[in-house]
């Protein structure tokens, strides 16, 4: 049996016994932002169905070694902590419930790495270049995940003046082709959950590392709807090995997820007792207005 878990933006597929009935743990640990978890049911989680949450699960938290805190998961199978998120933390938790196996995991939260420049680059036809570049921490492994999202502005005009006003109307991920990314890229994924450029530091480490990146212009310009995008947002992770180990997995499920040729790929877990991923990583967000 093979179940399917969406977390953190992205898909798990866990190859599973029918003897399996355990514990699935989505864990994110964000630098500055509260630790959440959830919980789903693994025999009752298939690829048409992810509404087997688990409410009432017990679950602890150690920061550095030590307990911290303790909650349970509400209905909907989400637990989240008072704990701030800090860098460099180590943190684990501990999972009870009732029927279930215990399960634990661990992580390493990863420190904040900076945006140094990101920039519009030279123009043509029918892309527009981009550049961004950060300093790598030296003597140590790092693992990145880079993204792209526009924000997008409806105009509108003032019935009583008659001049334009522009409303934001949403955030979209832009797709994204990477110049130099056979020299440092370990995958390039572009579907319809997945738009990211996901790094190691082997060849770069301690280095200042600079991309180029060319985006449609068609995405970018005005479209039917008098909408366009107004503003790109780079957001850079300095990501854990462990989700490093897992994103990179998702390479093997494009692009034709559900497809009848899509494969069902092992995803590795950090999770004992248990299947999922515990996600720990940093993020820098770096933004230009586009003309």
């Amino acid at each position: 049996m093979a179940i399917l878990l969406i977390g953190c933006n992205d898909d798990l597929t866990f190859n599973l016994t029918d003897k399996d009935n355990q514990i699935v743990v989505h864990a994110r640990a964000e630098v500055g932002k509260n630790l959440r978890v959830n919980f789903k049911q693994s025999e009752r989680i298939t690829e048409d169905t992810l509404n087997s949450p688990i409410g009432g699960v017990a679950v602890e938290l150690y920061v550095n070694q030590s307990p911290l805190e303790s909650t349970y998961s509400d209905a909907m199978g989400n637990a989240i902590f008072n704990y701030n998120v800090q860098a460099g933390d180590s943190l684990r938790l501990e999972v009870n419930k009732p029927s279930f196996n215990p399960v634990t995991t661990h992580t390493i939260v990863p420190n904040p790495v900076g945006i140094l420049q990101f920039d519009t680059t030279n123009k043509r036809a029918s892309v527009q270049g981009l550049r961004v570049s950060f300093y790598d921490q030296p003597q140590q492994e790092n693992y990145y995940q880079l993204s792209l999202k526009g924000a997008r502005w409806y105009y509108q005009l003032d019935p009583n003046t008659g001049l334009r006003t522009d409303s934001i109307l949403s955030f979209e991920d832009i797709q994204m082709t990477s110049v130099n990314r056979l020299f440092f890229s370990d995958n390039n994924i572009v579907n319809n959950r997945q738009n990211f450029e996901l790094l190691n530091d082997k060849i770069f480490n301690g280095k200042n590392f600079v991309l180029d990146i060319d985006v449609s212009r068609f995405q970018l310009s005005e479209q039917y709807d008098r909408s366009a995008v107004k503003s790109l947002h780079m957001e850079l992770k300095n990501i854990g090995h462990d989700y490093y180990n897992f994103l990179a997995t998702l390479s093997l499920n494009r692009p034709v997820y559900g497809g009848p040729f899509s494969i069902s790929s092992q995803v590795p877990t950090n999770i004992s007792g248990g299947y999922g991923i515990f996600a720990a990583y940093s993020t820098d967000i770096a933004t230009i207005t586009i003309e």
